[in-house]
């Protein structure tokens, strides 16, 4: 008895201050992307490469984080949760700063796939130390939490990206996310406890999670949810992989300027996420995915026909631009529900199977902005047309599929 006392008191608690850390650390992978974005034309005009050529530094960075999805949380059910985050961090921080001092496009390409990588572990991990430390109920109050903190990396990170990339390049912008990634190491060490005692590990078991994301892709509902997820989220990379180039060489904006466009849109991300879980419970997760993602395509064919009549302005681009990123974060939370809600028994292989169809699909559609050069917004308007149809297309396959088995 007295030992389960001790024990429990020795068990950690997810206090505010631990909500914080964990929260900062889940940045890792939104930071890599949004800090990096506005010193695109710079690392292009350095190595006089093609937009797509700049892309595929994005691009490398998704792929990484696909197949660490599936890595992480693995190693860490073995070898514990904070042992491989403060690992998976200090690597990260390692690939950052050689990234900033190497010579060539493909070093930068090859070290944005190890920023990826290890930066998986930054928010995957901060979820499992959540559930590890809560019950049900808590654990959704703790993620709801630590969610809105990681939300609020792009709409810090990009400012932050953009006085970098401003001040000294694309170097001074990579030096700098490796600086936060030191940090995150730091706050790792000093304020997140270890949550998975060695009494509830087990030896990595990869085998056993292919078998569960096998038995998942014969499930007809959620291959729909899941592929609408995925293609939701490839039209956003598409936007945000073009964005800077689009703003700053179409429209000849600073990349201060970008930056605060891009955080509006960042700002209209979250506010589209909370709205959209609102009226979830009001009307539905089903229709409440399907308003958003019609929104999102809305804005994207009015760009569209502002493109093709030669009147898109960035006065123009700022508020549609909002409305899609609105819409694209109610998408991906509805049918994220969706998706997860056919995975009660294999939840682990159900989120990672989201995560990687995410990172597979980003990773392939990042380059469509720039296919036509770096002076036109068609191309990434197309794509993002594109992705969202097929989106809905695959969400109402599902739909249709799980309504057919009720029946």
């Amino acid at each position: 008895m007295r030992r389960m006392c001790a024990d429990r008191a020795n068990t950690p608690t997810l206090t505010p201050g631990l909500l914080a850390a964990l929260g900062f650390v889940g940045m890792a992978g939104s930071l890599a992307t949004d800090l990096y974005l506005p010193s695109f034309p710079s690392l292009q005009s350095d190595f006089g490469v093609t937009a797509a050529v700049v892309q595929l530094t994005l691009t490398a960075f998704l792929v990484g984080a696909a197949a660490g999805q599936l890595v992480v949380g693995t190693v860490s059910d073995a070898l514990g949760r904070r042992r491989t985050l403060l690992v998976a961090l200090a690597l990260y921080a390692v690939a950052g700063f050689a990234s900033a001092l190497v010579g060539s496009i493909e070093a930068v390409i090859a070290l944005r796939f190890a920023q990826g990588l290890f930066g998986a572990a930054g928010a995957a991990l901060a979820r499992a130390i959540v559930t590890d430390l809560a019950d049900r109920a808590q654990a959704a109050r703790g993620i709801s939490i630590v969610v809105a903190m990681m939300g609020i990396g792009p709409i810090l990170g990009t400012p932050i990206g953009a006085l970098l990339a401003e001040w000294g390049g694309w170097r001074l912008a990579l030096a700098g996310l490796a600086t936060i990634a030191t940090a995150m190491t730091v706050v790792t060490a000093l304020a997140i406890p270890e949550s998975l005692p060695p009494e509830r590990r087990h030896p990595a078991r990869i085998g056993r999670l292919l078998g569960n994301l096998a038995h998942l892709a014969r499930d007809a509902p959620f291959v729909g949810y899941a592929t609408s997820y995925a293609f939701t989220y490839g039209a956003f990379i598409i936007y945000i992989g073009s964005s800077s180039f689009i703003v700053q060489n179409l429209f000849g904006q600073t990349p201060v300027t970008y930056a605060l466009a891009f955080a509006a849109g960042s700002a209209s991300f979250v506010m589209g996420a909370l709205a959209s879980g609102r009226l979830a419970t009001r009307i539905g997760v089903g229709p409440a995915q399907r308003i958003a993602q019609l929104a999102a395509v809305a804005a994207a064919i009015v760009l569209l026909c502002l493109i093709l009549t030669a009147t898109l302005t960035f006065a123009l681009w700022i508020p549609l631009t909002c409305v899609f990123a609105a819409g694209i974060a109610g998408g991906m939370s509805s049918s994220t529900a969706r998706a997860l809600g056919r995975t009660r028994t294999a939840a682990g292989a159900g989120s990672a199977g989201l995560g990687l169809q995410q990172y597979v699909v980003g990773a392939l559609a990042t380059p469509i902005g720039g296919l036509w050069g770096d002076d036109t917004a068609l191309p990434a308007v197309c794509g993002m047309i594109g992705g969202l149809l097929i989106a809905l297309a695959a969400a109402a396959f599902g739909g249709f599929r799980e309504a057919r088995e009720a029946a």
